[in-house]
């Protein structure tokens, strides 16, 4: 498989290993339920009663192959980590380096736009200053009045779209980098079993298989 596939098989086994962890976090499915309904206690002569209430309709498998498979899951993810840090050594590039860089260069440019799309502008608030003077009886009055604001953009912003042009530029050419080497880049790792489809079934062929028991 090449990187992009080793990397989506690791989100496979990392979405697996959070399914397979819930079902052991769910009592529905791990306990077996009887109630005993003690019927003679309240009215006499009314029979006692037995009743099996476990929840037969849910996806039941044997804990321990739950187990067995979460176990296998973590020693097949090893395992492909080990073979994907193998093949990002023989690239011509750090390819963690270059995802981390331009991860912060689109970052950037998100700023940079926000800067791009200010505006100066020149409003007028009206009667929204207040002031206080002493009128002739000498009494404290208090008096309203206008308010000028400008605000005036104190950089360049054809400089920043020129940087921002620039760093687009830049970004998109790594990005083509890292998915030539994505796909170009062969990792030595085959998978054990199927780990594509739905979870309840991947378990369950895990399970029965022979191999995993």
């Amino acid at each position: 498989m090449n990187l992009k596939d080793a990397f989506q098989t690791q989100n496979a086994f990392n979405r697996l290993s959070d399914y397979a962890a819930e079902y052991l976090d769910d009592e529905g499915v791990l306990m077996t339920v009887k109630e005993k309904h003690f019927r003679s206690k309240a009215v006499a002569g009314q029979p006692d009663e037995e009743l099996d209430v476990t929840n037969y309709d849910a996806k039941r498998f044997p804990t321990d192959g739950v187990i067995k498979f979460l176990f296998r899951l973590i020693e097949e993810r090893e395992k492909l980590s080990h073979a994907i840090h193998a093949a990002k050594a023989q690239m011509s590039f750090d390819l963690d380096t270059a995802v981390d860089a331009n991860r912060r260069r689109h970052a950037l440019a998100s700023t940079l736009n926000a800067l791009v799309r200010q505006q100066s502008s020149h409003t007028i608030r009206k009667n929204e200053g207040r002031g206080y003077v002493f009128n002739k009886e000498g009494n404290q009055t208090e008096y309203r009045y206008d308010i000028e604001r400008i605000q005036t953009i104190d950089y360049d912003r054809n400089k920043v779209r020129k940087q921002l042009k620039e760093l687009y530029a830049q970004a998109d050419k790594i990005s083509t980098e890292i998915d030539l080497a994505l796909l170009g880049t062969e990792v030595d790792y085959e998978l054990p079993f199927d780990i594509h489809g739905d979870p309840d079934s991947i378990i369950e062929e895990f399970i029965s298989h022979p191999a995993a028991k």
